[in-house]
C-alpha cells in the first residue's frame, strides 16, 4: 500500500493531495504515513473497499492503482467514501469536510440503489495511453455486469474520453470549488446471460 500511496501523490494535482489526501505540496514530515495508514484501515474496516494495481510485467514496477467500492445493498450501511483528514486544520479542514460533503450528498442522489463506484484511478504519467486504464476499467465494469449492477464516476477532464469507451456517460457538472473541473458519469446495468448445461432428455 506505501507504494500505492507513493503513486497516487504523486499523479494528483496539489489541491487534491492537500483536501482529499491531506498532504503537503511538498511533502511534510509524517504526512504521507498518516494518509497511508488511513487507507489501510478503510481497507479492513469497510467491506465495500477494494484496491486494484497494475505492474510493468518486465520491471515489476507499479504503473497504476484504483480503488472501487461495491456496494450491493442499496443505502444499507456505510456510503461515504471519503473522509476529510483529520490532521488537517482550520479553513483547510472545513474546505475538505465541504468538498467531500458535496460530492458525497451528489453521489447519494444519482446512486440511491446498489453500484459500484471507481472512487480514485491514476496512473504514472510515464506509462499513461498504453492501457492501464483500460485494464482496471474494463475489471470493474466486468464485475459489474456480473453483478448487474451500474456504475459511477466523478470524472476530471482528463479521464473523461476513457470512461466514455466504456460506457459511461456525462450525467452532472461539477462544482468542486477547487478549480478542478469535473462531471459526474454513469454507466447503466448490464446483464447478459450465463448459458450451459445438458439439454434436457426427450420425454
Amino acid at each position: 500500500m506505501k507504494a500505492v500511496v507513493d503513486l497516487q501523490y504523486r499523479c494528483f494535482p496539489p489541491a487534491i493531495r492537500k483536501l482529499f489526501m491531506g498532504c503537503s505540496s511538498p511533502l511534510q514530515p509524517g504526512e504521507l504515513i498518516r494518509y497511508t495508514d488511513s487507507v489501510m484501515q478503510r481497507m479492513r474496516e469497510d467491506p465495500h473497499d477494494i484496491w486494484i494495481g497494475v505492474k510493468d510485467s518486465q520491471t515489476g514496477r507499479l504503473i497504476a492503482g484504483s480503488n472501487w467500492k461495491v456496494h450491493m445493498n442499496g443505502d444499507a450501511g456505510n456510503r461515504q467514501a471519503d473522509e476529510a483528514p483529520s490532521w488537517l486544520e482550520g479553513e483547510e479542514l472545513e474546505k475538505s469536510k465541504r468538498v467531500i460533503g458535496k460530492m458525497f450528498e451528489m453521489r447519494q442522489k444519482a446512486m440511491p440503489g446498489p453500484f459500484i463506484y471507481l472512487h480514485i484511478c491514476f496512473t504514472d504519467q510515464h506509462y499513461r495511453r498504453r492501457g492501464a486504464g483500460g485494464m482496471m476499467l474494463q475489471w470493474g465494469c466486468e464485475l459489474a455486469d456480473q453483478l448487474w449492477i451500474p456504475g459511477y464516476i466523478e470524472a476530471s477532464v482528463a479521464g473523461n474520453f476513457l470512461y466514455k469507451t466504456f460506457g459511461f456517460q456525462d450525467h452532472e457538472q461539477m462544482d468542486s470549488d477547487i478549480g478542478e473541473e469535473g462531471v459526474s458519469m454513469k454507466r447503466d446495468a448490464r446483464s447478459k446471460p450465463v448459458e450451459g448445461g445438458k439439454a434436457a432428455p426427450p420425454t
